[in-house]
């Protein structure tokens, strides 16, 4: 299954202000980047469920559907629908998701009988953490570019006193 990665840090710039995470010694600004401690963030730590849910859109049942086809190797829809339970569509659609993520490998075979269907198989766990991580961190930095943009949309309608309207909503109610 091989070696779990090591834990990853946040780093804050003391020249600039950048923030980073990763492992090992971050370098900006011709300088290490210092470590910055949980305590110092004040955000409680997330567990893999809120992750999955908020960050790849994940419910609960396709969650189980992920973990039913991780434990019990190549199924059908049809096979795995029976075992979790769910109605074939559902089972379906979530399966097609987790195939997007690039958690499940999903290929076609032809049937003796004619015909086909579709098999979905757990992929290899390091390259699951390593697909999930590149899309965590371009959700990361999608997130980051929102934070930003409040900060110089508040910092410019502050600047904007000329039309001496309201410009963020809580003042408008």
């Amino acid at each position: 299954m091989g070696t779990p990665p090591s834990t990853v840090e946040t780093f804050e710039c003391p020249s600039c202000g950048n923030l980073g995470f990763g492992r090992g010694e971050i370098v900006c600004c011709d300088r290490p980047m210092e470590r910055v401690t949980d305590a110092d963030v004040g955000v409680t730590q997330p567990d893999l469920d809120e992750v999955m849910r908020s960050i790849f859109g994940m419910s609960e049942t396709e969650l189980d559907i992920c973990l039913c086809v991780m434990e019990g190797g190549e199924q059908t829809v049809s096979e795995l629908a029976e075992q979790v339970e769910y109605d074939r569509s559902v089972v379906s659609r979530h399966l097609n998701h987790l195939a997007d993520l690039g958690v499940v490998d999903k290929h076609r075979r032809l049937l003796k009988e004619g015909g086909q269907v579709y098999i979905y198989a757990p992929k290899d766990p390091d390259a699951v953490r390593h697909a999930l991580a590149g899309a965590f961190v371009t959700w990361a930095r999608e997130a980051l570019s929102l934070i930003d943009s409040l900060s110089r949309e508040k910092t410019e309608s502050m600047v904007d006193r000329e039309t001496q309207d309201a410009q963020w909503r809580i003042y408008q109610e």
